[in-house]
């Protein structure tokens, strides 16, 4: 590392004359990085589906809570992963659960269509829908650059609805809940365990900044109740010790696994 740093040094030094190269050379620096750290929201290429397959592979994606479903399209992957398996959707913010809905009402076999959020408490707030990227709707400040409008939305937590549907495990919990993740967890109380729920994957970003749950706290949460949380890449998980290099906010995917899903998905060669 001291002699790559000094050769930049150098190779700095050397293009101070030259500002827009060096300019030039610096965003593809920043852009190679995000793409080596799987800055991707891509579901065919940032390792979603990757996970998906491999867990139905293991007979290990029979039962999964999709959080902040939106239009349906990580569900539809799910069952394209294992069609037998049975989906609970939640979906907060009423215009978009409409275009849910409609997504989805040819699987309602499989699927079960929740109008309302998960939280750490139960009744309505208000939420930022967007409605030019129903996508950035959020509890909170959005960080996308969208008009917002407020509107009313209702929410329950997760602990309360598994014992009102009788569910007692839950294969993979996905959350995609722009910066609300750590309350969604808060909500499944003595449901957060590695026995009950196995695969749990969250996003992590810029929105945590506003949201003040940094990467830190979630692996404090997660690995007090047993769990081993790794970054998810394209056809692995690099699971490590939280390092505070690590907040750097680019996301987008991670997960928090039992160690016994850990070994299936343990990123081999380092890194």
């Amino acid at each position: 590392m001291p002699r790559l740093f000094n050769l930049a040094r150098r190779m700095d030094s050397i293009l101070s004359g030259f500002p827009k190269l060096r300019a030039k050379i610096d965003s593809v620096c920043v852009e190679y990085h995000q793409i080596q750290e799987n800055c991707n929201y891509d579901i065919d290429a940032n390792g979603e589906r990757w996970l998906l397959q491999t867990l139905a592979g293991k007979n290990r994606l029979k039962t999964a809570f999709d959080v902040g479903a939106n239009h349906g399209d990580w569900t539809a992957e799910v069952l394209q992963a294992s069609p037998a398996a049975s989906i609970h959707c939640f979906e907060i913010s009423p215009p978009t659960f409409q275009k849910l809905s409609a997504q989805l009402s040819a699987r309602k076999g499989n699927v079960v269509l929740n109008p309302f959020g998960l939280s750490d408490s139960s009744g309505e707030i208000q939420i930022k829908y967007c409605p030019e990227g129903d996508g950035g709707t959020t509890m909170f400040d959005t960080v996308l650059n969208l008009r917002t409008e407020t509107i009313s939305a209702r929410v329950a937590c997760g602990e309360d609805y598994c014992a009102d549907h009788g569910i007692k495990t839950i294969d993979f919990l996905k959350m995609d809940v722009e910066g609300a993740e750590h309350l969604v967890l808060h909500g499944f109380g003595k449901m957060l365990d590695p026995a009950k729920i196995p695969v749990v994957q969250f996003e992590y970003g810029m929105v945590n900044i506003i949201t003040k749950f940094l990467l830190k706290d979630f692996h404090a949460l997660f690995e007090s109740h047993g769990y081993k949380v790794g970054k998810l890449f394209p056809k692995s998980v690099r699971f490590r010790e939280y390092r505070f290099s690590d907040e750097d906010f680019l996301g987008p995917n991670y997960v928090a696994v039992s160690p016994q899903i850990a070994g299936l998905l343990e990123k081999k060669n380092g890194g």
